[in-house]
């Protein structure tokens, strides 16, 4: 059986001091335009939500890993 190498570090990013506020107005404008406050489609939301975590879990157990949602 041939043994598995340990990967070689990867040195980090350099962290940049400036800020990208294009970026951050995009983002905001895109949560603006998907805010709401009808029930059902926060429902909906929630839903769908709890189905992607029973997925991810489901597809971790299967793995025999541990759930990422308990």
């Amino acid at each position: 059986m041939k043994q598995q190498s340990t990967p070689e570090p990867v040195e980090a990013l350099p962290v940049s001091s400036t800020i990208d506020y294009a970026t951050i107005e995009l983002l905001l404008k895109w949560k603006r335009e998907d805010a709401t406050d009808d029930p059902e489609l926060i429902r909906a939301a929630e839903e769908e939500l709890e189905e992607f975590k029973r997925a991810m879990n489901r597809n971790r157990a299967e793995a025999g890993e541990l759930p990422l949602f308990p």
